[in-house]
């Protein structure tokens, strides 16, 4: 039996006439064009699936290029399935869709709507998470400093008190990666926050309900360890990765940055995750035992601004959530290896310039 149709070699766009013939191990196709015949032979096995309408059949055969053929006849599409019967290339996609009726098709359809959702809420986050966490770290520096530029703005830098905090700092055995810079600005609010590629913002407040300056060799080993981790960058990124994924999608990648930075702000109330929080903990906690200081200054540090009964203590502390389990966690740490420690006279008299009105 054989049918009338066009032959594609694959080579060009052009269909040739031809003759289709059902053999019992697959088709026979002659054709003709421009003077040039020949006969191709397409065994069953290499035969592609294809779909089907009620008037024309589209089979492909073979590897790239790809032949084909194009039959617009609906007995060819009957006598493949009478000579053919079961074989793979006769199997529809589309018509096993249909098949499964409306309900099944409305099944597939809220189970890839559930796919797209999931990946909206974790899957983008993730992804901006392992970005993140593979940035240069030359590029996060650069980042960082037009971030705490950015943050700068609006506030008063105390000259006196930050130049005597990164006196401090420099005192310190950090074991960091990035160069440290840290500025002090004079407000109220009791905050202070780490900025990607190795700055820190402290505000007056908590300094002035700090009585001893291992609590802020505390404060200042937790706000380093997010650093050093990219907690602040990765936190960032996960809380922007909608407005990043958008940059992405037109083209803009640039402007990744650019919603970084025009979004500084976020990093005042930036909040990490128990296990984050956890790991800065136990990393400052390491700090202060590099340096000989008293490790009771994490809990005399959480203790004094638990006990605090302004408003903005408890906000400073709802960003740094399970302060009660940290503590926990933290004197189990101190528990475990008993270690001396001694006065550092240059961090004191850093500590006392700090504490000057």
């Amino acid at each position: 039996m054989t049918f009338e149709g066009k032959y594609y070699n694959g080579q060009s766009s052009k269909g040739m006439p031809a003759q289709i013939a059902l053999l019992a191990d697959g088709l026979r196709i002659d054709y003709c064009a421009d003077e040039v015949t020949g006969s191709v032979h397409w065994e069953l096995a290499g035969i592609h699936r294809s779909e089907f309408n009620d008037a024309t059949t589209l089979l492909r055969y073979g590897k790239f290029p790809q032949q084909s053929i194009s039959v617009v006849d609906k007995r060819f599409k009957e006598a493949l399935q009478q000579q053919y019967r079961g074989a793979a290339f006769l199997k529809s996609g589309y018509n096993n869709v249909l098949s499964l009726g409306l309900s099944g098709i409305a099944f597939i359809a809220l189970s890839l709507l559930g796919l797209l959702v999931s990946f909206l809420i974790w899957g983008v986050p993730a992804l901006a998470d392992r970005v993140a966490m593979h940035f240069p770290q030359s590029y996060e520096r650069t980042l960082g400093k037009q971030l705490y530029t950015k943050m700068l703005q609006g506030y008063q830098v105390d000259e006196e008190k930050t130049a005597a905090l990164n006196a401090y700092l420099s005192e310190l055995e950090t074991d960091l990666d990035y160069p440290i810079t840290a500025a002090v600005v004079k407000s109220d609010e009791v905050n202070a926050f780490a900025i990607p590629g190795g700055y820190v913002v402290v505000y007056e407040g908590i300094l002035d309900n700090m009585e001893q300056h291992e609590e802020l060799a505390a404060l200042m080993g937790h706000e380093l360890a997010h650093i050093q981790n990219r907690h602040s960058l990765r936190a960032m990124t996960r809380s922007l990765s909608y407005y990043m994924l958008a940059s992405v999608l037109f083209g803009d990648v640039s402007g990744v940055a650019a919603v970084l930075v025009d979004n500084a702000s976020a990093l005042r109330n930036l909040e990490y995750s128990r296990s984050l929080e956890l790991e800065a903990d136990r990393e400052g906690m390491e700090l202060l035992r590099r340096n000989e200081l008293n490790p009771q200054g994490v809990i005399l540090l959480m203790e004094r601004l638990q006990m605090g009964s302004e408003s903005e203590m408890l906000a400073f502390l709802s960003t740094h959530p399970n302060t009660g389990e940290r503590m926990k966690v933290l004197n189990e740490l101190i528990g475990e290896e008993k270690q001396p420690y001694k006065k550092n006279q240059e961090l004191e008299r850093h500590w006392e310039r700090l504490r000057e009105d």
